[in-house]
């Protein structure tokens, strides 16, 4: 049985650390990147199952623009976008912009590996 792949993208190395080393240990693949740059590569060659997407990222693509050029990178991948942000309408922005489900930073491992599985198992 493969496991499930999961792109991180996120520009703070500590919790690109975190996220990297937590999903591992619930069980998916994962890979990271640090800008959208590294990302889009990375999502047309490896074609992950999930990208994990940081709203704000420091290069300058915020999360809508991100996840438009992760959508071209990658069509068939899923997009769920991770944010710290709690600005009024940044989650109809992203699932406008191409994500399957948006999520809150600070959101309990168990619950973000739970919604990444939720997510593959649907689109099954």
């Amino acid at each position: 049985m493969t496991r499930p792949t999961v792109l991180v993208v996120e520009d703070d190395a500590g919790l690109r650390l975190a996220l990297e080393a937590g999903l591992a240990a619930e069980g998916f693949e994962v890979a990271v990147a640090g800008d959208c740059d590294a990302a889009c590569a990375h999502a047309t060659t490896a074609r992950p199952d999930v990208v994990l997407l940081d709203w704000g990222l420091a290069d300058g693509d915020d999360g809508t623009t991100a996840c438009h050029r992760l959508r071209d990178a990658h069509p068939d991948g899923h997009i769920v976008m991770l944010t710290g942000r709690s600005e009024r309408g940044i989650e109809e922005a992203a699932l406008a912009a191409g994500a399957q489900a948006f999520l809150t930073k600070g959101i309990a491992l168990e619950a973000l590996a739970g919604e990444l599985r939720r997510l593959l198992a649907s689109n099954a």
